[in-house]
């Protein structure tokens, strides 16, 4: 074989690697979004949850936005490890 023929060979193999890796970091990039999403909406739950016992009392409107913010959290975690199509 010639030189020109196995560095094309190679820059080919190259590319397919690159595309397969750069595929791959797009699945890891959207899970790393999604779990700041679920970080963040537990600190929202805990923040929520704290706010409401500061007073030593919970009231139906506190304990409605705690059930809000605890929903929230389960469909970011539902979100989190629903199966990715490659």
């Amino acid at each position: 074989m010639e030189l020109e023929t196995i560095l094309t060979l190679v820059s080919i193999g190259l590319g397919l690697i690159a595309t397969v890796f750069g595929g791959r970091w797009l699945i890891v990039k959207g899970k790393a979004n999604q779990f700041k999403s679920v970080v963040a909406e537990a600190y929202d739950v805990v923040n929520v949850a704290v706010k409401a016992i500061d007073d030593d009392k919970i009231t139906k409107a506190e304990l409605e936005e705690i059930k809000q913010e605890a929903a929230e959290f389960k469909a970011a975690v539902k979100l989190l490890f629903a199966k990715t199509e490659d």
